[in-house]
């Protein structure tokens, strides 16, 4: 190659001029590469993370909120090394007009998993078995293919908003990136979709509807556990499941079915949480004088009514120079209009940071003043 050679300060000028040139051209190339993959690099992330990724530490929190007032909260803190894992979970939510809490913790290491349940048992803790593993077999065709399908049915549903994913900074080896679309740019295909979600629910004939229904299943059938065998119904005897437990659950559902067809199998049995009931002979008069006081999955439907629309999503990502995730923020509106024609939104919001790739480790769980109860 020829070696080029500037004399003089005029062509000093000209050749820094030109490299100069030539540096933001490149930058300005590989901006528009990224902004170009953004929406590619962010599904490749998230992929890599649930499916692939086997150790990492993970903190998030997601919550939905009801015309502005937080409605249901989710913190969690989820460690994963290998066949190991620890999650805790801590949840609020006030859809019954009461305060309710909840926190527990898993924790599964070298063949052991511990639950412990610090709200409702705060001194207990139960060990046994566990050989499963929290991860997907990957080398299942099934899983595979259901994993493609999924990811071409997303690339379906974002559409051309694909193109909406923008290289907004870069932090030393991070990239940021951010995608905000108003409810006129939702794919019509998405506002059809749910339009025919909620007009179907909302118009649902219930006139010849029957059912038992729940104030809380759990605890109604604890009541009903211990007043058959004078024991408590723990936690972890609700969620393992044996025998014994089967059996109170067979006689707790013909309890309460058997009353439903004395009336003819006409109405709703409502079993409270403590086992008692009412009885309400048409489903309108169950929704006045129950639903009305909290808010379930058809009060929700209703408060949106036939025609909700997305107002507004967004998406704010961080990948490190390996193209893993270490921050994502995702935030989606629904609005829509009740029988009255009030206008309400549900908002979803999740957030979660990505740390500790490779280097993650599971502590045993610290048994001092708690008592093992099997």
């Amino acid at each position: 190659m020829k070696k080029l050679n500037f004399k003089g300060r005029k062509h000093a000028v000209t050749a820094t001029c030109l490299l100069v040139g030539m540096f933001v051209l490149t930058s300005a190339v590989y901006a528009n590469y990224d902004n170009a993959r953004g929406y590619t690099n962010y599904k490749d992330a998230v992929k890599d993370l649930v499916f692939y990724q086997d150790n990492f530490t993970a903190d998030g929190k997601m919550s939905i909120l009801i015309d502005g007032e937080e409605m249901a909260a989710v913190n969690g803190n989820f460690k994963l090394n290998g066949d190991d894992y620890y999650i805790r979970t801590v949840s609020e939510e006030k859809f019954s007009n009461q305060d309710n809490k909840d926190e527990s913790l898993q924790i599964s290491k070298g063949g052991k998993k511990i639950s412990y349940y610090p709200t409702s048992e705060p001194d207990s803790y139960y060990e046994y078995e566990s050989s499963d593993s929290i991860r997907p077999d990957m080398s299942d065709p099934t899983m595979k293919k259901g994993i493609r399908f999924a990811e071409l049915f997303a690339d379906t549903m974002v559409g051309d908003l694909k193109n909406n994913f923008v290289l907004t900074s870069k932090d030393g080896d991070n990239r940021n990136y951010s995608v905000n679309v108003s409810g006129s740019q939702i794919p019509e295909v998405v506002n059809a979709g749910i339009s025919l979600i909620f007009t179907a629910a909302n118009n649902q004939d219930y006139s010849q509807y029957s059912s038992v229904e729940y104030q809380d299943y759990q605890k109604a059938f604890a009541a009903f556990y211990k007043e058959q065998t004078g024991k408590e119904l723990t936690e972890e005897m609700y969620n393992e499941w044996n025998e014994e437990v089967e059996k109170a659950n067979e006689d707790f559902y013909d309890k309460y079915t058997d009353i439903l067809s004395s009336k003819n199998n006409k109405g709703i049995v409502y079993v409270k949480a403590d086992g008692t009931y009412d009885y309400y002979k048409t489903y309108d008069a169950y929704a006045k004088n129950v639903q009305m006081n909290s808010l379930t999955e058809q009060n929700i439907m209703k408060m949106l009514g036939s025609d909700p629309y997305i107002d507004n999503a967004s998406c704010h990502f961080t990948l490190d120079k390996e193209g893993k995730i270490v921050a994502n923020e995702l935030e989606a509106s629904m609005s829509g209009v009740d029988e009255s024609g009030k206008k309400h939104t549900i908002t979803m919001k999740i957030s979660y940071t990505v740390s500790d790739y490779g280097t993650t480790k599971i502590e045993a769980f610290d048994t001092e003043g708690k008592t093992k109860r099997n």
